[in-house]
């Protein structure tokens, strides 16, 4: 079970609706290598918001704790932020087991714009590929109306 299923549940329905309690429980302990330490559907489904909140409002915070801190200290204020007690032997465990939690719970909305405006000159050069025009995009900073230009027949 993918952990972008459970954290889309609504409510507590949609969330029992997914599988078992020990399923989904088990399946998020797995993903972010670490216990929810939640007792039941309803501290299960509360935990989950909670993290999510606690993710999304202080992503860079959460990132940017540790520095000029002692391990248990950050170790701590982080358990305490995200409401769970984050089990990590060294700075490389906890640094590791902070990505993983933002990289499960934090999510952007998609945006197609800015998704279309990030690849459009790759899809450009791959379609004119099969035009059998071999574009190069060496300057990064190249506009698709001057790449048009140069190649124009």
């Amino acid at each position: 079970m993918k952990a972008r299923s459970v954290l889309l549940a609504s409510s507590l329905d949609e969330l029992r609706g997914l599988g078992s309690y020990l399923e989904i429980k088990n399946s998020l302990e797995k993903e972010i290598d670490n216990k929810l330490g939640v007792r039941g559907w309803k501290s299960l489904f509360h935990k989950i918001q909670f993290i999510k909140e606690s993710v999304l409002t202080n992503k860079i915070i959460i990132t940017k704790m540790d520095q000029g801190k002692s391990f248990k200290e950050s170790k701590s204020d982080i358990s305490k932020a995200l409401g769970i007690n984050l089990t990590a032997k060294g700075w490389e465990d906890f640094n590791r087991k902070i990505n993983l939690i933002i990289s499960v719970f934090y999510s952007e909305s998609f945006d197609p714009y800015s998704y279309y405006e990030k690849t459009k000159l790759k899809k450009f050069k791959d379609s004119s590929k099969l035009e059998g025009i071999d574009i190069e995009l060496s300057d990064k900073s190249a506009s698709l109306e001057s790449v048009l230009e140069k190649y124009k027949r």
